[in-house]
């Protein structure tokens, strides 16, 4: 009987010992676990970002590429920047006749090929709430408010004829 005995306990001892292996191994692999959800929710926010920069990355993209078509549209127009200046200019909104504002405006246009003028601010108006813009003035006209902001790019040297257009 203690022979039986013996085994029973050695076979008792051999079980604990393997499930105090087996919990060991079940604890390693639930931290095991536990690390590798934190490794893949930091992966899947950064993936969620990468995916939120993609718009801006793809229309930063298209604007260097219409950059570039614009700068070959130039290269083959003939046009050279060292032969071309600029002028800031500045008209505050004032009250102005439509004769003079169609002066003003017209000067602007005046300059042909060797001459852009690129607004950033262009405010024209009526001032008297009845008149338009687009029909001929009524009597007792006030006049127009007439505002410009922008750049006046001109050559600054002689060139050949007109640039070819080619698109």
């Amino acid at each position: 009987m203690n022979g039986t005995r013996t085994l029973k306990l050695a076979c008792l001892a051999l079980a604990t010992a393997l499930l105090g292996g087996g919990a060991w191994l079940a604890q390693r692999g639930l931290k095991q676990l536990a690390w590798e959800r934190q490794q893949f929710a930091q992966l899947q926010q950064g993936l969620e970002s990468a995916r939120s920069l993609v718009p801006e990355v793809q229309r930063r993209e298209q604007l260097v590429r219409s950059i570039k078509d614009v700068s070959q549209q130039v290269e083959r127009m003939g046009f050279d920047p060292s032969q071309w200046g600029e002028r800031r200019l500045r008209r505050a909104v004032a009250p102005a006749t439509r004769v003079e504002a169609a002066q003003f405006l017209g000067e602007l246009g005046r300059g042909g090929a060797g001459q852009i003028f690129v607004a950033d601010v262009f405010e024209i108006g009526t001032v008297s709430p009845e008149a338009s813009l687009f029909q001929p003035p009524l009597p007792g006209d006030h006049g127009l408010l007439l505002g410009v902001t922008g750049t006046l790019h001109f050559q600054t040297a002689s060139v050949s004829p007109s640039p070819k257009v080619t698109p």
